[in-house]
């Protein structure tokens, strides 16, 4: 329980939320986002918090999207909770904005996260962030010739942009990959591990597997 005290005690420090706050939980099945939501279920009764889950369907890998879907309802359901999904078709949005899919999948996701906030009447949207994450984020924005802000990599709390009125927060960026699977282990938390995460095509699954071992 000391990833859960130290997770509570983030949040206070940072003040991400206050006590009968509505937050959409962005799960993806991963063991980050299950994480978030566990913990974000866990904290409920101390926080008064009312929780909705909310998957999108990126429309990439098939039959294993498919299973994380399904995965993400089960979830929802096993902690009597609310949730939404929806699908997108991300190649195609890629091909139709001349945009990288990586960067087509940020912005469907977020546009969904919104709508989903606003037939929620939630203005709070939690998404799994982590420490390596933000280790990721901030040698990205160093390498792609980042001024001062790039540097100073994500916040605890940020409004989402092109989406006014919505605040994303990020309960974990303080929190280790390393600790968010001993989570997942030591609560026999089932999770999904999405393939496509160790292709290193990607420019940031090649900093994540290549460059920040090295």
């Amino acid at each position: 329980m000391d990833i859960l005290r130290t997770i509570s005690s983030y949040i206070d420090q940072h003040h991400l939320f206050k006590a009968g706050d509505r937050i959409v939980v962005g799960v993806s099945g991963g063991p980050d986002s299950v994480t978030l939501l566990h913990v974000l279920h866990n904290l409920s009764g101390k926080y008064e918090l009312d929780l909705h889950v909310a998957h999108l369907h990126h429309g990439i890998r098939g039959d294993d999207a498919d299973a994380d879907m399904q995965h993400v309802q089960r979830l929802a359901a096993d902690l009597h909770l609310p949730c939404s999904t929806a699908y997108e078709d991300v190649p195609e949005l890629a091909q139709a904005k001349g945009t990288s899919l990586e960067e087509a999948a940020r912005i469907a996701r977020y546009d969904f996260l919104s709508r989903t906030a606003k037939q929620f009447n939630a203005h709070l949207i939690a998404v799994g962030h982590n420490a390596d994450d933000q280790a990721e984020t901030v040698l990205m924005h160093l390498l792609r010739g980042a001024g001062p802000a790039g540097l100073r990599g994500m916040l605890p709390a940020s409004p989402l942009h092109k989406h006014p009125g919505y605040t994303l927060i990020r309960p974990l960026l303080s929190t280790s990959r390393e600790q968010i699977e001993s989570y997942c282990h030591s609560n026999e938390l089932a999770y999904r591990t999405d393939l496509t995460n160790l292709d290193t095509a990607y420019f940031r699954n090649r900093l994540r597997h290549e460059v920040m071992p090295y």
